[in-house]
């Protein structure tokens, strides 16, 4: 198999590979656009079959995709992600990603160290047990949802991530929401689920929480929707529990350098 630079035709491609792996397709093109030297492919032959990408902010770096068909041995995904360090290397920022069981060993073999844990939540859909008013529904609008995502991302994350909000967040698919003390955004992952990323608060403001979730409930919640969120915030995870999300799986938040910036009081989706 071949591993390396990204061959033409990437969008043709990656709409295949979504096909047969949870891919998020939009995230890969995007991601690509904004930075070729990020993204890295495996290729049987003609066929892509593992796609992983990272995206630069100001003070780190976040590997937002990495994907692979099943058949796709160890040792080919450990030259992926060290053929996408290699390129990270020099910049000494720190490098970090959201993996799954099995993909926290191999980044622990490249000596990236855990974080923090999460949970993968998921809402199995259905009408929405709660009424939800239009007053309800103006005061979460979305007016001034990115002037409210940079003043509050600077908190979350120790650092403004406009660009990776505006080029590789945002789709047409997107739903964002806020009030004046956080925002919440959500998109169609694929034509059945809707995932909410990135969800931030500040912190103590359980109400204004509790409503943005009733708001992406009432509008997205006859599909099931899913949200990684810190197992460590109990206000966090009592506030999905009481809307019926089960935490299905455990995700590990790896990094490489040192640790990222977090405040995972205000991280209420990931």
């Amino acid at each position: 198999m071949f591993v390396g630079w990204i061959r033409p035709d990437l969008k043709e491609d990656i709409m295949q590979l979504s096909k047969e792996v949870v891919c998020d397709h939009y995230s890969c093109l995007q991601t690509y656009i904004s930075n070729k030297s990020l993204c890295f492919g495996i290729y049987d032959e003609l066929k892509l079959v593992g796609f992983i990408s990272a995206f630069e902010n100001e003070k780190s770096i976040m590997i937002n995709n990495f994907c692979y068909t099943k058949d796709i041995d160890d040792a080919i995904k450990m030259r992926l992600i060290k053929l996408l360090l290699h390129n990270t290397g020099f910049k000494q920022k720190p490098v970090f990603i959201l993996t799954n069981e099995h993909e926290k060993e191999l980044f622990s073999q490249t000596d990236f160290e855990e974080y923090t844990s999460f949970y993968q939540a998921i809402h199995q859909g259905g009408k929405a047990a709660f009424n939800f008013s239009q007053a309800a529904a103006k005061s979460i609008s979305g007016e001034n949802y990115l002037g409210i995502a940079n003043q509050l991302d600077i908190k979350a994350f120790g650092e403004h991530r406009s660009h990776y909000m505006t080029d590789i967040t945002q789709r047409p698919s997107s739903l964002p929401l806020c009030t004046s003390n956080g925002y919440l955004h959500s998109y169609a992952l694929g034509k059945t689920h809707i995932k909410i990323a990135p969800w931030i608060m500040k912190t103590s403001a359980y109400s204004d929480a509790e409503k943005l979730l009733r708001g992406v409930l009432y509008h997205r919640g006859l599909k099931k929707i899913i949200a990684f969120i810190p197992t460590a915030v109990k206000e966090i995870t009592d506030l999905y529990e009481s809307y019926k999300f089960e935490f299905q799986k455990t995700y590990h938040l790896m990094y490489l350098h040192r640790p990222p910036i977090l405040n995972l009081e205000m991280i209420y989706a990931f």
